[in-house]
């Protein structure tokens, strides 16, 4: 056993690693779950690169950025010669879709707004609805068929809609109805539907 450790050690210490004694700081731990799905994605993209029916795999994402760029913050080199120059930040802000492959991004998919907030997490400014609009009219009327689209786990792109509650008038019942292409008697009543 004691050889296995030595072993073991060698090759910890040959990856770069030190045996030393913890500081007080904050390790990063992963959740058991977080790992779990990056594993069951890692095996469905993988068994989907070794298809022979490889469909196109298409990525997408939001971000943002300051229309004069990033207030406090550039990329900057070690050479003195790097001095920022004062952008006149004027706080307008940009949200940015997009959706791309390994040859480049989607023709006509992108999404550019003002955003409305100036808060630090711009993820407020998308919703459901906005998201779903993009999705059908910007990047799925321009995707080859079929395509393999590749989307993280932000809460609007897996909204749910409302199921309906006693509190819902029969309208609402019957406009639920309709938009879900469910056949249903009008003449029925609001318990009934």
């Amino acid at each position: 056993m004691e050889e296995i450790d030595r072993s073991l050690n060698r090759a910890v210490h040959a990856l770069g690693f030190k045996f030393k004694k913890d500081s007080n700081r904050r390790a990063l731990i992963e959740k058991p779950n977080i790992a779990e799905m990056r594993t069951k994605f890692l095996r469905q993209y993988m068994q989907e690169i070794r298809s022979s029916s490889r469909r196109p795999i298409v990525f997408m994402d939001e971000t943002w950025i300051y229309s004069k760029g990033n207030p406090g913050k550039s990329w900057q080199d070690e050479d003195l010669k790097s001095v920022r120059k004062p952008a006149g930040y004027d706080g307008k802000r940009f949200i940015i879709v997009h959706a791309g492959t390994s040859t480049g991004f989607i023709q006509n998919a992108s999404l550019l707004f003002v955003s409305k907030s100036l808060k630090e997490d711009y993820h407020g400014e998308m919703n459901g609805d906005l998201f779903k609009k993009w999705l059908i009219n910007n990047l799925l009327n321009n995707l080859e068929e079929p395509s393999l689209i590749v989307i993280d786990n932000a809460p609007y792109h897996s909204t749910l809609e409302k199921l309906p509650t006693s509190s819902w008038t029969k309208g609402d019942m019957v406009a639920g109805l309709t938009r879900r292409n469910i056949p249903f008697d009008s003449t029925l009543f609001k318990p009934e539907l």
